[in-house]
């Protein structure tokens, strides 16, 4: 079911990290991670600046209580970009921050059992480090790294594309080494958006080709194809994109969640709209439910089964949008488990341009890491 908006609206520009504004120009930012309790009040903001261009672009809970952000850094301008990961604890003092010699930023962070991480970049390298950022190994697997789960062995499951398009899933062990890789021509030129491993040993992939806008396969521990499920084609919609994958997992019963965010024109259309989509599909791939929410910004899905969305105010409309606006402050949004407001909090103190993520906090709060234009 589509839930329409009842926010006021604005014309809004929408990015495959989160939501963008039409008055973001500038190409130096900063890091900003806000901290939010389960009330809606802001426990603390941080903001991270080095005095170069910093970037974010994922956001991980970690065990300590702390967050770990994925991104990126020039260092001055003109200078080359780097992959980044920057640790920030509990309370939100930032314990380190690392660059790493990729040119590309992270796109993709998991975390470890024994406290380490490790995380994909858009030009296709994995590596790990430990708990303080040091790094362990680096391996260069691919065009792209997407997506990356970790293993019960301490290995990792990582996706992307290869081949010149070819969508690609590998698995690698603690040590860095590739005990196997492969590629799906079949499906068409695309790449892999997002991984995780499965009870059976296998694995569930997702991601997009342009034969197929949205695309779901189960692999078994062999990488074979056990089904195989495509999504968006239907006919009224004149283009449709997958931007991002916000979360896939298996369910307890052995089916799939996936929440991803996906961009549509209808025919006759010149700008078209951007939704969050949580479908729920079988062990063997059959629909079980779909759920579409009007929201171009991230989404998480909520303890309770509903749905979190941080959204920027608007001084334009006077209120409120699920947009970006310059300088805005940040507003966490939630709704029931149909997509329906739930409840509109009180905006915090942080201001942000781009709404890069948002995860739910074990106590019930929220974490938002956007990131903010300097002038």
């Amino acid at each position: 079911m589509t839930i329409p908006l009842t926010l006021l609206s604005l014309l809004i520009l929408t990015s495959a990290s989160g939501c963008l504004s039409g008055d973001f120009v500038n190409d130096r930012h900063d890091i900003s991670v806000t901290r939010i309790d389960a009330g809606g009040i802001e426990i603390w903001h941080t903001v991270f600046d080095e005095g170069g261009d910093e970037y974010g672009t994922i956001l991980l809970l970690v065990s300590d209580g702390g967050l770990l952000v994925g991104g990126s850094i020039k260092h001055s301008p003109g200078s080359d970009e780097q992959a980044l990961l920057l640790k920030i604890a509990e309370g939100g003092r930032i314990e380190w921050n690392r660059s790493y010699p990729t040119q590309r930023a992270v796109q993709a962070v998991v975390s470890h059992s024994d406290g380490s991480f490790t995380a994909g970049t858009g030009d296709g390298f994995l590596f790990r480090v430990a708990g303080d950022g040091t790094p362990i190994w680096s391996i260069r697997v691919s065009e792209s790294v997407l997506g990356v789960s970790g293993l019960p062995d301490g290995g990792a499951v990582a996706a992307g594309s290869k081949h010149g398009g070819d969508a690609w899933v590998a698995v690698v062990n603690d040590t860095g080494s590739l005990l196997w890789e492969q590629t799906y021509p079949a499906l068409g030129r695309g790449r892999a958006l997002g991984v995780t491993s499965a009870s059976d040993g296998g694995y569930i992939v997702a991601g997009t080709t342009d034969m197929h806008p949205l695309w779901v396969v189960r692999l078994d521990g062999e990488c074979e194809v056990i089904w195989n499920r495509t999504f968006e084609e239907e006919p009224e919609f004149t283009e449709v994109t997958l931007y991002r994958v916000y979360s896939l997992r298996e369910r307890s019963d052995g089916g799939v969640e996936l929440l991803y965010k996906v961009g549509r024109i209808l025919e006759g259309e010149v700008v078209g709209r951007s939704v969050t989509v949580d479908r729920i599909l079988g062990r063997d791939g059959t629909d079980m439910s779909v759920t579409e929410l009007d929201i171009p910004c991230p989404v998480v899905r909520t303890f309770d089964g509903g749905y979190a969305s941080a959204c920027l105010e608007s001084p334009q409309s006077g209120g409120y949008t699920f947009g970006n606006y310059l300088g805005s402050p940040i507003h966490i949004v939630k709704f029931d488990d149909r997509g329906e407001i739930a409840r509109n909090q009180t905006g915090t103190g942080a201001e942000v341009n781009i709404v890069a993520d948002i995860m739910q906090t074990s106590d019930g709060g929220f974490a938002v890491l956007g990131v903010y234009t300097k002038t």
